[in-house]
């Protein structure tokens, strides 16, 4: 069946709805009752009894009269201007207004019909209007002065006829229902107009925001991108860097150890094993700006916290600048790291004590609030997301940041400073620690007022934990376990590192076998299995198997053996932090001889926690050649 669908015309809907398309009220403004009965007898004959006579006359003679085709006309008298006025507004509250006016120019005493005329405009400019004149008083061109040339005026002289009179109501009045018919279908076309223009302007809304939604989006992938190839390049760069740590500083720990050196020499290495510590520190804070070796978020007071931070921020500051600290007592515990967030915190009271160097306030306020949905969640901040969160509030009352460069602030190395006053790090550092504690952070300023923070951190149960944080289990103050000579394997592409960790254990007595990638590895494993009793190896080896891959290699021919994992990376850059224990089967570079030994020592007398049973999706391979078969471990 077919079927039609008819879309709305609001022109043709106005038109069609309505009442008064048809309308055939007219007002006879005349001082002559007996010129009202004229118009009566012409405009409404069957008022006289007419119809009743054609009745008679069809009797009579036995035709059958057909009625004149003319409208019913609805006919109001007025004997002067003031009533006509008054009927005329009357129709207008009762919604029956009319659409012809047939006037006399001449009403004594009142007002005449050119004055009439003008008051029924006024307060109906629709009206139609007939002057009934004999240019007495007037003459045309007055008419013409004092009403103007009009297409809703007509002359209907004296004497009139029968037939012009209808002829002119009946024009007349159609004419007021086509014009109010027209005037409709233009309101409905107009309505339509603005419908579709407030579409358009709806689209065009939606359009700019998708626009704008989308430029950020790429703006956020293109600062991602430059992270993350920032993050590289220091990660490699850490990696190097402590490679050559760890070979400084084993060297100065065996010289150390052996006792023997003359006067003044071992405070003097002392001072350089110091040195070398706070260098790797330095590649720990160079990993913590790109957001790769940041500590697991934990459920955290932040009123302790924050109280905490109070006499530094005090000495922060200084005497010039007021500390307002105000903390709601009842506030849940959030996911962050206490260190992370006092980093974070003194960061921001640095910023606002250099955009005060006159002296001003520092207002740290916090207050719950829920984010429902994402639509919520989307006008807030491009990181937000639903869930309850815990905004801390910082607030300097400095000279403000432009809007023009506000946008940049979170980027690397942007800084309005002068040079050697700033790095631009340091808001970079905020808002990569933000992020990673599952939060974000927001920023609004005004010149010559002041700037406020707000760090949007996750209420306990929003926010999941990360993976395991490495856990430290022992201190290395001293030597932990007393072992018999071993055979170990080490595996290292960097040779330095492998010749000081050979150094150092073959001074404990042990036998060393040394590898500088995972298949120069096997192939030793597979000649010494049955002697090797540890296999320390990187993490980051060359070619196309990790240490990782190695270890799940091993760990097939036997499960038994214990693993010491290295690396000059973070073990999450390459995907693997499960079951990595400081110090226990994971030593991060650099690290010292007593780390090392008590690694060895604890690996050799208590055993090691089994890892890489899984064999995990990996493009690296470690062939592992046997008499009737070869097995491949990814």
């Amino acid at each position: 069946m077919n079927s039609t669908y008819r879309i709305s015309d609001p022109a043709s809907d106005l038109v069609a709805q309505d009442p008064l398309h048809v309308n055939h009220r007219i007002l006879i403004v005349d001082d002559n009752t007996t010129i009202h009965e004229d118009f009566r007898k012409i405009l409404s004959p069957t008022d006289f009894g007419e119809a009743d006579l054609n009745m008679i006359e069809s009797a009579v003679f036995g035709d059958t009269q057909t009625s004149r085709a003319m409208p019913e006309f609805e006919l109001a008298f007025a004997a002067q201007g003031d009533g006509a006025v008054r009927l005329a507004e009357m129709g207008l509250q009762q919604g029956r207004p009319f659409a012809l006016a047939l006037v006399d120019v001449r009403m004594p005493p009142g007002m005449d019909g050119i004055s009439t005329i003008k008051s029924l405009w006024k307060i109906q400019p629709d009206l139609q209007v007939a002057i009934c004149t004999a240019y007495a008083d007037y003459t045309w061109d007055d008419i013409v002065d004092h009403l103007g040339i009009s297409h809703r005026l007509v002359i209907l002289k004296k004497p009139f006829d029968p037939i012009e009179v209808i002829q002119i109501a009946n024009a007349l009045t159609c004419k007021w229902a086509y014009e109010r018919e027209s005037a409709l279908r233009q309101l409905g076309m107009q309505t339509r107009l603005w419908d579709n223009a407030k579409r358009m302007e709806d689209t065009y809304a939606r359009l700019r925001q998708e626009h704008e939604d989308r430029m950020r989006l790429e703006e956020d992938m293109r600062k991602m991108q430059k992270m993350d190839a920032l993050g590289g390049l220091a990660a490699g760069i850490a990696h190097d860097f402590n490679n050559v740590l760890t070979v400084i500083q084993g060297h100065l720990s065996m010289n150390l150890m052996n006792g023997d050196q003359p006067p003044g020499i071992a405070e003097s290495m002392g001072e350089v094993l110091l040195a070398a510590r706070r260098a790797a520190d330095l590649t720990k804070q160079l990993l913590n700006f790109t957001s790769r070796d940041y500590k697991a978020p934990r459920p955290t007071s932040l009123a302790e916290e924050l109280q905490s931070e109070v006499e530094l921020l005090k000495r922060t500051l200084g005497n010039h600048i007021t500390l307002d600290i105000k903390i709601d007592e009842d506030l849940p515990e959030v996911m962050a790291d206490a260190g992370s967030l006092g980093q974070i915190v003194v960061n921001l009271a640095v910023n606002a004590r250099d955009a005060m160097p006159k002296g001003g306030q520092l207002s740290i306020t916090t207050r719950r609030v829920t984010v429902t949905d994402l639509q919520d969640a989307r006008e807030l901040h491009p990181d937000a997301r639903p869930g309850e969160f815990v905004v801390v509030t910082i607030s300097d009352s400095g000279c403000g940041i432009p809007s023009e460069v506000i946008g940049q602030i979170f980027d690397p190395f942007y800084t309005t400073k002068e040079p050697g006053k700033g790095t631009g790090m340091g808001l970079a550092m905020v808002r990569g620690l933000t992020r990673h504690m599952g939060g974000w952070v927001a920023v609004s300023s005004v010149v010559g007022v002041g700037t406020d923070f707000h760090l949007y951190l996750p209420v306990v149960g929003e926010s999941s934990m990360l993976e395991t944080p490495l856990a430290a289990t022992k201190d290395f103050d001293g030597l932990l376990h007393d072992v018999s000579p071993c055979t170990l394997l080490i595996v290292d592409d960097d040779t330095s590192v492998c010749h000081v960790m050979n150094y150092v254990l073959e001074n404990q007595g042990h036998t060393v076998y040394q590898a500088k990638d995972a298949h120069e590895a096997w192939q030793l494993w597979r000649a010494h299995r049955h002697t090797i009793n540890l296999v320390i190896t990187d993490i980051n080896l060359p070619g196309d198997a990790s240490g990782f891959d190695l270890g799940r290699a091993i760990l097939g021919d036997d499960a038994t053996l214990p693993i010491i994992f290295t690396s000059g990376y973070c073990p999450d850059i390459l995907g693997q932090t499960t079951n990595l224990q400081l110090g226990i089967n994971y030593l991060p570079k650099p690290f010292d001889v007593l780390d090392l030994l008590n690694a060895v020592g604890h690996a050799l007398t208590k055993g090691l926690p089994k890892m890489l049973t899984s064999p995990q999706k990996s493009s690296a391979k470690v062939q592992v050649p046997q008499a009737s078969s070869q097995t491949t471990v990814q």
